[in-house]
């Protein structure tokens, strides 16, 4: 068991791997300006999109959120729909599990002045009591993990797409 954990150690270091954040961080320039459209039928939901993906600049980049006019590069996010949908019903015929499921468009202007459009989608299984409302806290703590998952795929295609295209950097 421990040669194959060092062989495992010494097979990703020796093939150079690299967390997509990593790589993503390379591409972003220190200062960004995150805009998030509100969406008019629903701008409660949006700014808890907002914080999370505010949230996620910071912690999973190491950026520094900006003002505008501060800002080198600048990420529009649009939440373009959530749902949320039933899994798993009861043998009453309740839902006792729910998925969030998320869709964000990013429009992303880099400092050298080219931009680039993605939509990314996340989600999110809970679980509720049969014959129960989806409470708020349930709601927000849903739309935060699918935010942040969508996120993530924002950052793999960023990674992917500015690995190789020194036209980003």
């Amino acid at each position: 068991m421990r040669n194959f954990v060092l062989f495992f150690v010494f097979f990703i270091t020796a093939c150079g791997y690299v967390p997509t954040s990593k790589i993503a961080a390379t591409i972003f320039d220190e200062k960004i300006y995150v805009n998030v459209e509100l969406n008019l039928q629903d701008p409660k939901n949006s700014i808890f999109v907002a914080d999370t993906l505010r949230e996620m600049i910071s912690s999973k980049l190491g950026k520094k959120l900006a003002l505008k006019h501060e800002a080198s590069d600048v990420i529009n996010v649009r939440m373009s729909n959530l749902e949320f949908l039933p899994l798993i019903y009861d043998k009453n015929g309740y839902v006792i599990k729910y998925k969030a499921r998320l869709n964000l468009d990013f429009n992303v202007v880099f400092k050298n002045g080219t931009s680039e459009n993605l939509s990314t989608r996340g989600s999110y299984n809970f679980d509720i009591t049969p014959n129960s409302i989806i409470t708020d806290n349930i709601r927000t703590q849903a739309i935060k993990n699918a935010s942040s998952e969508a996120f993530d795929e924002f950052i793999s295609i960023i990674a992917i797409k500015g690995h190789n295209n020194v036209e980003y950097q």
